[in-house]
């Protein structure tokens, strides 16, 4: 074996988790609609949704969360002026799960006790275990019974039917989820998967906004070993260059990310002096969804020091937990003044 040859990818190598957060707060609407449009449908749009980070992470901190899901509570305004809660669950998984069913009874059950709220639970089954399709737990013992129902959206199953022929965006988010998944240890399966899933973005008709946006998703869930990084890049300029659609990729903004993180801990970036908070809250946000103003304000009053140090750490927060979790660090070293 050579000892230069390049490290073989593995699922851990691609961020599912924060990619379909990402993409469920940036197009809740369109998710919805795609994968439950009949819970879709009571929703009044006209109200923006709002996001219940703190709630959830008290139920999940109780019930336990397993690896490769994602869990995301929103508040929605339905079309009769009611509010509601809804909790959105991914599963990401390639094994069997006997209690599935069970663990999401504990959430809706868990949310409603100490909040009193009925939610409604919503599961997206991203894995590839063919027959497995658990939308309720049930118990019943005499005359006595618990039930459970929550709609599912199987991708595998709706891929090989009625989506064959759709592009939408939620479909396209659907198609790189299973590509990935599928092609976790095959290298050059999982760049030829990419390149045909990326290719067709430039021949479905749609604009460069969406392209970049798609882009970003595809490429956050399906990392490539470091020379096939390479090379899709190169394959990709080429690519732009002959369509002469010179979108930006992914791959150069995560190098512009990567630059406000160096210049902040160089001292450079523009302004760092007067408002260097400033600086990061935006790709901040961008990685750990909209931030509470009690965590803006805690940036704020972060010394120059720790600013620079939240820089260099930025790139690794999947979540505004993540960023939560860094600030109580801080906040727990810190040497009190006098």
């Amino acid at each position: 074996m050579s000892e230069t040859s390049p490290r073989q990818p593995s699922p851990h190598d691609s961020d599912y988790d924060g990619a379909w957060k990402d993409a469920l707060r940036s197009h809740l609407r369109e998710l919805l609609e795609k994968y439950f449009p009949a819970a879709a449908e009571t929703i009044d749009w006209q109200h923006p949704p709002q996001w219940s980070d703190k709630e959830l992470s008290q139920i999940l901190g109780q019930v336990g969360q397993r690896n490769r899901t994602v869990d995301l509570l929103v508040q929605v305004r339905l079309r009769s002026g009611e509010p509601q809660w809804i909790l959105l669950h991914l599963e990401v998984q390639t094994s069997y799960e006997a209690d599935f069913a069970e663990r999401l009874a504990l959430y809706n059950s868990g949310l409603f006790w100490i909040f009193k709220q009925r939610v409604v639970t919503l599961a997206v089954l991203a894995d590839l275990r063919e027959g497995w399709l658990p939308n309720e737990d049930l118990f019943r013992l005499a005359d006595f019974e618990s039930r459970t129902r929550f709609p599912v959206c199987k991708l595998t199953d709706r891929l090989n039917s009625d989506w064959q022929h759709d592009h939408s965006l939620p479909v396209q988010i659907a198609r790189a989820q299973i590509a990935a998944l599928r092609t976790a240890s095959d290298p050059e399966g999982r760049y030829q998967a990419k390149w045909q899933l990326v290719r067709n973005l430039y021949n479905l008709g749609y604009n460069a906004e969406d392209v970049r946006e798609l882009f970003r998703i595809i490429d956050w869930m399906m990392h490539l070993r470091e020379d096939l990084t390479e090379r899709f890049k190169q394959e990709l300029d080429q690519l732009e260059e002959s369509l002469q659609m010179p979108y930006v990729t992914s791959v150069e903004r995560l190098a512009k990310a990567e630059g406000i993180a160096e210049g902040i801990v160089e001292g450079k970036a523009e302004g760092i002096a007067e408002g260097g908070a400033m600086v990061l809250l935006k790709p901040l946000a961008k990685l750990c969804g909209p931030l509470p103003e009690e965590v803006q304000q805690r940036i704020h009053r972060l010394p120059f020091e720790q600013l620079s140090a939240l820089g260099e750490a930025l790139l690794d927060f999947r979540s505004l937990a993540d960023l939560q979790a860094w600030l109580d660090g801080y906040q727990a070293h810190r040497v009190p003044d006098g």
